[in-house]
């Protein structure tokens, strides 16, 4: 069974933090980059991680700065969707997502998260809403 985990020994991923501070960089337009902590939850299967998200809270937003599914898009779904309730629950509505891979920015795309090639999600309750109605579809049981 796939479970996602929030991860808060950040050791393995060393080499990728390094590259989401060249990304913080080169978004000063999003106030507080610089500053917000960095959390990544991995999807694990088997005690075998088959993907992560790097992602930070901040008090009117998520950050989602890279999402690694291994080709699975139902995991990618699962990965950010995760992310986004727990944003929810937080009481954060708004979203960014600065994921430079062009392959994962059209899989965000297709899966409803990114919007005419728009960083920013506006309302992750949309988002969440259409998850349900596509649970909700016979069509999909």
């Amino acid at each position: 069974m796939l479970e996602i985990l929030e991860q808060k020994n950040l050791g393995n991923y060393q080499e990728i933090l390094k590259k989401i501070k060249i990304i913080i960089a080169k978004n000063s337009e999003i106030p507080g980059l610089e500053y917000a902590e960095i959390h990544i939850s991995e999807a694990i299967e088997n005690k075998n991680i088959k993907g992560w998200i790097l992602y930070a809270y901040q008090p009117e937003q998520v950050i989602i700065y890279e999402v690694s599914d291994g080709g699975d898009w139902n995991q990618c779904d699962g990965l950010v969707r995760s992310v986004l309730f727990k944003a929810q629950l937080r009481g954060i509505n708004q979203a960014w997502f600065l994921e430079e891979n062009p392959a994962m920015i059209q899989r965000l795309a297709k899966l409803g998260f990114m919007k005419n090639n728009q960083k920013k999600l506006n309302n992750i309750m949309d988002v969440m809403e259409n998850c349900k109605k596509c649970k909700e579809n016979p069509a999909n049981t």
